[in-house]
């Protein structure tokens, strides 16, 4: 029997964009405390707030990040993210 998957293979390696993304959210915490809203990261990157919301959700599935149900500053650093940077 053979063990065949659909699709393509899920990428853990965090991507450029990626990169950016999480380095502009370690920056906005260490300049204000706080992490930013997906409104204030799009507008930082200058991409659409879908744009921002997916980097996120894919720095969330890679374990870099991790998010707070239900609030709109919900974002936490992970370990893995600290090392990387």
């Amino acid at each position: 029997m053979i063990n065949e998957t659909r699709g393509r293979r899920p990428v853990q390696e965090i991507t450029d964009p990626q990169r950016r993304t999480l380095k502009e959210i370690c920056r906005f915490i260490g300049e204000r405390g706080f992490p930013p809203t997906m409104k204030e990261l799009a507008d930082i990157l200058r991409i659409s707030h879908s744009s921002a919301h997916d980097q996120v959700s894919q720095l969330v599935r890679k374990g870099y990040m991790k998010r707070e149900p239900r609030k709109a500053r919900g974002l936490m650093i992970t370990e893995k993210a600290r090392n990387l940077t």
